[in-house]
């Protein structure tokens, strides 16, 4: 398990998971859901190897999942299905913080197409870069619809699976809903804006209010949400108020 642990980490760093097959991943003579059920299951999250899980649970920098930076971390992923490749249970690498929806849509899917792999928390990162905006839907009231602009210098591949992760995930329909239940509760403080300082102050305001959440998360939903309403001249002249 130390070797399975060791050769995972060379392709992590190496961007080549997609290259591992679960039989160099057994333990001899033991089947994989034998392996996982008591190694992971009963020793690691329920035994003596609680507090191991619980160490990579705490040691997170943030609280809100890696894989879509939208909601909470309740539960430890597998990057490689723990059933599969049971001599990987328990390697530190291949255990990541993540949200139970993410979780239940990555399943026991396993990539073998290098631009299908799913982002490594641990190793790689689109964080520093801006690559995710919005942009508002005519005629529906301040609506957004995401999509990514990857940055043109970023390798094809790379950009392949940034695109193809935020589709997986479901990213657009779940920062559109965040995006939206923000702005019920804002619509009313933003006609007071538009009534008391016309368009252009509301789309300053609009403007500072990005750059904050932007400065501290270039590719969160909220930052990207307060950058599409500032740049559409019908929300700011009033489309996002809804007639009674």
């Amino acid at each position: 398990m130390e070797k399975a642990a060791q050769t995972f980490q060379v392709a992590a760093l190496s961007r080549t998971l997609h290259d591992l097959r679960s039989e160099d991943f057994q333990v001899a003579g033991i089947p994989g859901t034998e392996v996982s059920d008591t190694v992971y299951d009963t020793g690691m999250t329920s035994g003596p190897g609680r507090e191991i899980y619980d160490e990579i649970m705490d040691g997170r920098d943030e609280d809100l999942c890696p894989m879509c930076r939208h909601t909470e971390v309740t539960e430890l992923d597998h990057v490689l299905p723990k059933k599969a490749f049971p001599a990987l249970c328990v390697a530190p690498d291949n255990l990541v913080g993540v949200c139970e929806f993410c979780n239940g849509i990555k399943g026991d899917i396993t990539a073998t197409d290098a631009r299908k792999v799913l982002l490594h928390p641990h190793f790689e990162s689109a964080a520093t870069e801006r690559w995710l905006e919005a942009a508002a839907v005519p005629g529906e009231a301040g609506i957004l619809r995401y999509f990514v602009t990857a940055p043109s210098h970023w390798e094809a591949e790379f950009a392949d699976r940034v695109r193809y992760q935020f589709n997986f995930l479901k990213l657009s329909m779940r920062y559109s809903s965040k995006a939206n239940q923000t702005l019920a509760g804002m619509r009313q403080h933003l006609a007071n804006q538009l009534e008391s300082n016309r368009a252009a102050g509301l789309r300053a305001h609009l403007e500072s209010l990005a750059s904050s959440h932007r400065a501290d998360d270039p590719n969160g939903w909220a930052g990207v949400a307060y950058s599409a309403w500032a740049a559409d001249d019908a929300f700011c002249q009033g489309s996002f108020i809804r007639s009674s």
